[in-house]
């Protein structure tokens, strides 16, 4: 059997809580992304801009509050990091989603391809940058 000592513990709780809060977050963007480009129509574009916002905001608040502890101030360097780091994940999704769009994948196909790959890019630089410390 494993041994895991209660630091070892901890990590891997925090890395569950991450999860957890990804899966709400992606729940959050996709529903927001959905309901704007499938019924209403709305450029996909802008409909990936606000649902990705709407999933951002969920997961700072949620991320520094429940899965890292945090004690910084909400207006923090940690807030700036996490912005950065959203924002450039963010241009990469859009470039999925018109890369995989050009290949023939259908608005709902091309986001899921989009998340698959950035959920894995923002949790190791969440990590490793955004709340390094925590």
């Amino acid at each position: 059997m494993f041994s895991f000592d209660e630091k070892k513990r901890a990590e891997l709780w925090r890395m569950v809580k991450f999860g957890i809060t990804g899966v709400a977050n992606t729940l959050v963007d996709f529903i927001v992304y959905t309901v704007l480009a499938v019924p209403l129509g709305v450029n996909v574009y802008l409909s990936q801009f606000c649902g990705y916002a709407a999933g951002m905001l969920n997961s700072y608040l949620v991320n520094r509050s429940w899965t890292f502890q945090s004690r910084d101030r909400f207006f923090s360097g940690q807030l700036f990091r996490f912005l950065v780091t959203n924002l450039a994940v963010l241009g990469v999704s859009m470039l999925l989603i018109k890369g995989f769009m050009a290949v023939g994948f259908g608005k709902i196909l091309a986001k899921l391809g989009a998340t698959c790959i950035t959920l894995v890019l923002n949790f190791v630089i969440s990590r490793l940058w955004v709340f390094r410390g925590q």
